[in-house]
Order: structure tokens, then sequence, then C-alpha cells
């Protein structure tokens, strides 16, 4: 009988996968997140019947939102599915070490810009 050859790194691969597929599932959330704003505020400036030069510049903001989110979700998939693949070959080669420079980065970014909206909130 012929043994299929085993993978050592069966649990890190798995773990690998549930990260890629958590991306995933973010990257779809900003991307729907992106849509559902952009037409509600389509529907709240038709319900209050806003007037014309006030609905034309606020919806232009809206729509930047909308898109600006909709390709941030793609740019975290495109992302996630390169670390994805270079992770899963330095597991294989086994000179995995963590991307420190890249968590701290990534965090810091997103620190930025949670503080920039909080400002703009206030």
């Amino acid at each position: 009988m012929d043994n299929p050859k085993k993978s050592l790194h069966v649990t890190d691969h798995l773990a690998n996968e549930r990260t890629f597929l958590a991306w995933i599932r973010t990257a779809i959330a900003v991307m729907t997140l992106g849509v559902a704003i952009n037409r509600f505020a389509l529907f709240l400036m038709e319900m209050h019947q806003v007037v014309p030069a006030v609905r034309d510049l606020a919806n232009r903001h809206v729509e930047k939102l909308g898109i600006g989110l909709v390709m941030l979700g793609l740019v975290m998939l495109v992302g996630a599915t390169w670390h994805y693949l270079r992770v899963g070959k330095t597991i294989d080669d086994e000179t995995y070490y963590p991307s420190v420079k890249v968590m701290v980065g990534t965090a810091a970014v997103i620190g930025v810009t949670g503080g920039s909206a909080l400002i703009w909130l206030f």
C-alpha cells in the first residue's frame, strides 16, 4: 500500500486558513458597509427632500465614503490572499517568523484612522 505524504504542519496551515477566512469576512463586511452607507444616505436625502444644492454636496461626500470603503475591502482581500500564500509557503519551508512590523503598522494605521474619525465626529 502506498501511504500519502503527510504534512508536518497541518495545524499551522489550518490556523493560517482560519485567519485568511476571517480577513475575507472582514473585507466583505467593509464593502457591504460602504454600499449600505451610500444607499442609506440617498434614502435619507429623499425622505427629507433636502434643497438640491445641499443634497448634491452631501451626496458627493457620502458617495466618496462608500466608494472608499469598497476599495478598502478590495485592498484587504488582496492583502489577505498575499499574506495567506506567503505564510503557507514559509510554514512549509520552516522559515516562518511573525511579521511584527506589519502588525504594528496595521494597528497604527487603524488607530490614526479611528482617532481621525473620532475627532471628525466631535
